[in-house]
């Protein structure tokens, strides 16, 4: 009679590895490290758009494309963020999406064929695009009941990384006699080394189905809707605003100058506008208010960019910084759990990004088919359709992840 064999005893099997434990000041200290490196790739484009338009022989539309690009990589890949966190989970991924960027701004180096500047700026996009979407997973995991705080940190730093692009590439381009490509690709360097910081051993969310995207929640369709119109007018500006002054009579550096006070006027409404508005859990005020800002803004800058170009940057800036972080926070509100604020800012950020997309692109087209005032007030429309959205969106329940946390 055969012997019969016992099962294994579960005490012998090896665990499973744990995540290495780490300190909520570092992650937020990485969250904003992050978030520095995340804008830089398209701001230094934008302060050098015309050069390199002129130097590759590139058209307005062909230039908008160009700049586009990232902003549909952010589309694109937000829409499988979803497949990014239960793949990489948000430790390795970011880690990725970071080393991306790196490899995206070093391949610009080498960019004097519009071929090479389309591939870069596609890997740079991509990282960018993975990182937009596993930051407010992490924001949902490890800080619930700060989630505007902290997504108002994050984007702040963003800013913060998209005024040093828009600062700081200027003056490199003319310490290396007018070469954009060294100016543009020296930003692989901080998003290497925040590669090298970011911790890869955060546990990974959980849930029952990281994959599935909330196609059928039309309150998505509308969140979506409400940050890509605010996105058109962001992207667009982001690119096109030192083009728009150089073509009033303006140098290039007056031009960067003004994008640099466009987007530190932004740093100050994200760290400002998303703490006033944790007071209420009504964002409505908050987002109305600031939107309205970013149209009288645009108003200024179209009808009178001479004589008040930069108390114009300041107050569109004011209204973008203020309006941005509220629309991300939206998904981080409705969501219960970590997992399910993955699902749903991906798929908002996916189908926004995607609208966004568009703004840099038919900007340049309405330039070259009508002149700028046409391109002025396709962003005015856009914004104003941002505003009657952001109307619609009621303060959601309380979580009990929430009603807990001090």
């Amino acid at each position: 009679m055969a012997a019969t064999e016992l099962p294994a005893s579960p005490a012998v099997r090896p665990a499973p590895a744990r995540p290495v434990t780490v300190g909520l000041g570092w992650i937020a200290v990485m969250i904003a490290v992050a978030g520095l490196n995340l804008r830089p790739l398209l701001t230094s484009l934008g302060v050098s758009l015309e050069a390199v338009r002129m130097d590759l022989g590139l058209s307005s539309t062909a230039a908008g494309l160009l700049a586009a690009v990232p902003t549909f990589c952010m589309g694109a890949v937000a829409l499988v963020g979803g497949w990014l966190i239960g793949r990489f989970g948000t430790g390795q991924g970011l880690r990725v999406a970071l080393l991306l960027v790196a490899a995206g701004c070093a391949a610009r180096w080498a960019g004097l064929h519009p071929t090479v500047m389309f591939a870069a700026t596609l890997v740079g996009g991509l990282g960018i695009a993975c990182g937009q979407v596993l930051i407010p997973v992490v924001i949902k995991q490890y800080f619930p009941g700060r989630a505007a705080l902290m997504m108002g940190l994050f984007t702040t730093a963003m800013n913060l990384g998209a005024a040093l692009g828009a600062a700081a590439t200027p003056a490199l381009m003319d310490g290396a006699g007018g070469d954009w490509r060294l100016a543009l690709g020296i930003w692989a360097l901080p998003a290497l080394v925040a590669a090298l910081l970011w911790p890869v051993n955060l546990a990974r969310p959980r849930g029952d189905n990281a994959r599935a995207l909330p196609w059928a929640d039309a309150r998505a369709w509308r969140m979506a809707a409400f940050l890509g119109t605010g996105s058109i007018a962001y992207m667009s500006l982001l690119a096109w605003l030192v083009p728009f002054y150089v073509a009033q009579g303006h140098s290039q550096a007056q031009g960067a100058a003004l994008l640099t006070v466009f987007t530190g006027a932004q740093i100050a409404a994200a760290l400002l506008v998303p703490p006033l508005a944790g007071f209420s859990r009504d964002r409505r005020p908050a987002m109305a208010i600031s939107l309205l800002l970013l149209m009288v803004g645009i108003v200024g800058l179209w009808w009178a960019p001479a004589s008040g170009g930069v108390s114009w940057a300041v107050i569109a800036g004011i209204g973008l910084g203020g309006s941005f972080p509220l629309a991300l926070t939206l998904p981080l509100d409705y969501a219960a759990t970590p997992t399910e604020a993955g699902r749903l800012s991906a798929l908002v950020q996916g189908l926004a990004m995607l609208m966004g997309a568009l703004g840099p692109l038919l900007f340049g087209a309405l330039r070259d088919g009508f002149g700028f005032p046409a391109a002025m007030l396709f962003l005015l429309s856009a914004v104003g359709v941002s505003f009657l959205l952001g109307l619609t969106f009621r303060p959601p329940p309380l979580h009990p992840a929430e009603e807990d946390t001090p």
